[in-house]
């Protein structure tokens, strides 16, 4: 089950970089009608999401990403320097290869307490997945919108 939590981590993120080629950082940053947040911050959110579902809090990003893109953020309140989209992108690369690195039987183990109603990494995991393949949906309709 594992191997095909990483496998949709893959296809999700791959089908991502695809439709991030060539798009500049400009459109990265439009806030298109009807929606919340621009490109940029659905990628800053699939990263910090995907660092704290699946190496906790105290992963290897900033803490103020969670101020750029957590929950209830948008780029309207961005007040610092936010990372470029291209830093984003190759932090998702980055991460991408740490989850893959990930030993299979870590899945299997409980959770100190559960998460979302989740009580397994395992079942962490395809919930991130799951969020991760949700938003990089958001992002393909919105560079449709947008171009």
């Amino acid at each position: 089950m594992s191997e095909l939590i990483k496998l949709q981590f893959e296809l999700s993120r791959d089908g991502l970089l695809k439709d991030l080629e060539g798009v500049s950082p400009e459109v990265l940053d439009v806030v298109p009608e009807g929606f919340n947040n621009n490109v940029r911050w659905h990628i800053g959110h699939i990263l910090s999401v995907g660092e704290q579902f699946m190496f906790g809090r105290n992963g290897q990003l900033p803490a103020e990403y969670n101020d750029y893109f957590g929950y209830g953020s948008k780029p309207a309140n961005w007040t610092e320097d936010v990372p470029t989209a291209e830093t984003l992108v190759e932090q998702l690369k980055t991460q991408l290869n740490r989850i893959k690195e990930i030993p299979n039987e870590v899945f299997a183990n409980e959770l100190p307490k559960q998460i979302l109603g989740r009580g397994t990494v395992g079942e962490l995991a395809a919930l991130a997945a799951y969020h991760e393949a949700n938003h990089c949906g958001q992002i393909h309709a919105m560079l449709r919108v947008v171009k």
